[in-house]
Parts: C-alpha cells; structure tokens; sequence
C-alpha cells in the first residue's frame, strides 16, 4: 500500500484520479482508517486552514498511524504555490517516519507551473503578479519561492537544481521547467527522504518506479439529473463565465449580499437561499450556488463563508435527494463532507486533471465531483446534453 497525506480534500481527490489512472485501487479517507483491499490510501485534511502548531498536531497523528500500515511510503501533498503551513507540517512528518530532508517538487508543468533560478512562474508571469497574489487566505507577496516559504526551524531551507548535490538534511525545494525534471526529483525516494509536492510529482514518482496496480474500474456511472454545483472557493471569478452560464438557461444563486456582508444575519434570508436552490433544482434539474461579492474586511470572512456553504448544501440535501454534487475548493469541501457525514470516498472517474468524481458509501444514490479552487471546470460539465459523454481521461 501507498500512503498520502493531503492537506486539503481536493489536493487528496487530485491524487486519488492519478491512482486511477495508474490502475490502483483507491480509498480517500478523512481519518486513516486501513482497508486491506487499498493499492493506494489517501488521507484527506484540512490542515491548510488550520494554525501552524494545530496543523503540525493533526499530520503526527496521522502519520503515527500510517506507519502502523507499514506502506511502501508516505507521501505528502502539498499546494503547488506553497500556501498553507508547509514546512510545519513536513517537520512533523519528518520527525515521526525519522527522516533528515524533505524534497518539495511542488511545481507542476502540466499547468504551466515552473520554478526556474528560484522564481515561481504561472504561464511565464511570475507568481506575485498573477491572481494568487489576492488569494483571500494566502496572499502571495513574492515570486521567489525561498521568501514565499515561511520558516521558523533548525534545519536549513535551500532552493536546487535536479541535478545539483543534495544537502544531508533540511528542506529541498526543487527547480521544475519540465516532466524530466520531476523525473530527475522522483530518484530520492529512500528512507531518510521525505517527496512531497503537487500531483505532478506524485504522478512521476508512480511512473519512475512502475508502481501500477491491475485493479478493472467499470465503466462510469450515468450522471443523474438533480444537480447542484457549489462554486466556493475564493479564488477570483471570470465574471463572463458567470454570464454564460445564464445564458445557457442554467439557474445561478449567488450569496446574498445579507449573508456576505454580515455575520449576524436573519436566519430567514438563509432559509429563503435553500428554498431558491431547491426549487431551481426541481424546475431545471441544475442549479448552482456561488460567492460573487466585492472582497470583505472582515477577518476569517472565508472560514465563515465554508461554515455557511456547509450548512446550506446540508439542509439542500434534506430537502430533495441530490444524484450529482460538484464543488471547486479543498476547504470547502472538506466542510461539506463534514456536514453530510461522509468520511470515506471511492474514485471512479477522472474527468479532467484534478477533477474527480467519487461514489460514498453512506449516500449511495450520490456522486460528488470536486476540483482546486484554481482549475478550470471542463466545458462540458456545464452542458446537460453532453455529460453523459464523459469517459475516464485516456493518457498516452
């Protein structure tokens, strides 16, 4: 068995298409519980939104009771632009499995994502002048990944080539222009090394040392009619992408502005916004629920804004039975799961990089499909006559 640990829900569904992909068996929990049956066991966080030293906490326990699996290897999952407590959490699971350095390979070329002479670039523009520099949670304030990697520790912080020598000790963060040079990262996988990274690494890692399964995925489930589609992260909208979607007939319900804007709101106005996604369920078959408002001072506005998405798709659910649920954002993901009681998920479809549809076993009328904040939705999720299209990705 393979281990991950992700430090948020759509980072772990992410890693879970891959293991598709490479044909293994895969559970996504949010605990580590062993099924015996796993090729690959992925273990679902949120730990990106958690404070450094609570973070650190939550990876010690889960890698204390990873390592009673004894797997082949644990590997950890980290943001490819490095937001979250990212050397906190390594330390913590580099001081439970007894390892000197981790190695980051977070860049990820297959989006464009590179880091080169210690700069991070986004399609060619450096990584504080694209929208991650106003992501609401973790600013980017720097392009240069040694000053965007907060570190309070003993052991030392070095950016490197692949091909350069590497240090006994301490925290590796590697140049990635390319696949070859994750190839090149994927060679330290040894017992005093911790990899860690995006999908991208974890991908080359899989592939450097044939680690397949055989397992025979049947072919993916129809998509059901009642939809729902929760657009929660908040990382910035296309504001034109919004607008085609009510152009093409779908029915949109945006946040209202009395929700958004204040944190002591009337129950009745929330009462009202399930009852408008219910009934635009029931009238269109497709509903989807967003947050379009201009930023707010408000401090931790995004923790209440999860709380709040959480607790509506939960009374959506009690009030008509969902068959399709996607949602964009690890964080608030994670909260939904929460609020429906689901804490094992089984991958069935990888229908693009990143996007995810998975089965549960408390709900089994239901699929969820989930991506990162920052990938784009395929354009066929959003057209009712092509969904029943989707076939699992073919990779040459």
């Amino acid at each position: 068995m393979i281990a991950v640990i992700a430090d948020d829900f759509t980072g772990a569904a992410e890693i879970g298409g891959i293991g598709l992909r490479h044909g293994l068996k895969v559970i996504i929990e949010t605990r580590p519980i062993l099924d015996e049956e796993t090729d690959l066991l992925v273990v679902a966080t949120d730990t990106r939104s958690l404070k450094a030293k609570e973070a650190a906490h939550v990876i010690t326990q889960i890698t204390e009771e990873l390592l009673k699996f004894n797997p082949q290897f644990i590997f950890k999952k980290i943001d490819s632009v490095f937001r979250g407590n990212i050397i906190d959490e390594l330390f913590a699971q580099m001081k439970v499995s007894k390892q000197s350095r981790a190695v980051i390979a977070a860049a990820n070329p297959v989006f464009n994502r590179i880091i080169r002479n210690g700069v991070y670039y986004i399609n060619d523009i450096p990584l504080n002048q694209t929208c991650f520099a106003s992501d609401f949670q973790f600013p980017i304030g720097s392009s240069n990944v040694l000053e965007i990697i907060e570190i309070d520790n003993e052991l030392p912080l070095v950016n490197i080539k692949p091909d350069d020598e590497l240090p006994d000790s301490g925290f590796i963060v590697g140049e990635v222009c390319d696949y070859e040079d994750l190839e090149k990262w994927a060679r330290y996988k040894d017992d005093k090394t911790l990899l860690a990274g995006a999908s991208g690494f974890f991908n080359a890692i899989l592939e450097k040392y044939i680690l397949s399964g055989s397992y025979n995925y049947s072919d993916p489930l129809p998509f059901g009619k009642k939809s729902l589609y929760v657009l929660g992260s908040t990382y910035p909208k296309d504001m034109s992408f919004l607008e085609r979607l009510g152009e093409n007939g779908h029915y949109l319900s945006n946040m209202p502005e009395e929700i958004y804007y204040n944190k002591n709101f009337d129950s009745t106005i929330f009462d009202s916004w399930v009852e408008d996604i219910v009934n635009g369920i029931k009238k269109h078959n497709k509903a989807i629920t967003s947050i379009v408002h201009s930023q707010s001072n408000e401090p931790d506005i995004s923790l209440r804004i999860r709380e709040i998405i959480g607790k509506l798709i939960k009374k959506v659910a009690d009030k008509i039975e969902l068959e399709e649920l996607f949602i964009e954002g690890g964080s608030t993901t994670y909260l939904v799961l929460k609020r429906l009681d689901i804490k094992k998920l089984h991958p069935i479809q990888e229908i693009d990089t990143g996007v995810i549809r998975m089965k549960t076993d408390c709900k089994r009328n239901l699929c969820i499909t989930t991506k990162p904040g920052s990938y784009y939705w395929p354009d066929n999720v959003w057209v009712p006559d092509d969904m029943q299209k989707f076939n699992n990705i073919a990779y040459d």
